[in-house]
């Protein structure tokens, strides 16, 4: 088996006309891609390996030299924040862990002292599925979404640091 990790992810993207390249909305001062431009780069790039890097050809007479310098500020605004959105998806989904592995475990703790003190065999085994249900859910969420949301930040990363050629 061949490994591609050393490959660059190479996006080649025609633009006939340039007049939707630029989102007419920007949540900053700065110039981002419209919607359609950025899905078009993540889905080419969606077939590579997140950690290699972008090289990004866009070939195009309608580009002049100043509309160049314009969309690789765009491009790279775009995905910046995008970056920026997703370090907040990791730090939130790093607190929905923590908050529910201690549900979980105040959940078993609560599930011994029905069990050590009450005797009622099916509260102590409700307390039981809740507290296993968020123990489940934490581990989900630290282990399997999280490597997701690193996967989708490493390719938004790859999307900052992309170099850009432009082809007449």
């Amino acid at each position: 088996m061949k490994k591609v990790v050393n490959e660059v992810c190479r996006i080649n993207m025609t633009v006939l006309h340039d007049d939707g390249f630029l989102s007419p909305y920007s949540p900053t001062d700065t110039p981002i891609i419209s919607s359609d431009v950025a899905e078009f780069l993540e889905n080419g790039a969606n077939t590579y390996l997140p950690k290699q890097k972008i090289k990004l050809n866009i070939h195009g007479d309608c580009i002049d030299d100043d509309e160049k310098t314009v969309y690789d500020k765009a491009i790279r605004n775009y995905f910046d924040l995008k970056l920026q959105g997703m370090a907040i998806s990791l730090r939130r989904n790093l607190i929905v862990s923590v908050i529910f592995t201690v549900i979980g475990i105040v959940g078993l703790a609560a599930m011994l002292l029905l069990d050590h003190f009450f005797n009622s065999a099916i509260w102590v085994e409700v307390v039981d599925i809740f507290a296993w249900v968020f123990v489940w859910e934490a581990v989900d969420q630290f282990f399997i979404e999280r490597r997701k949301l690193n996967i989708e930040k490493r390719k938004y990363q790859a999307f900052t640091e992309a170099e850009i050629q432009y082809n007449n």
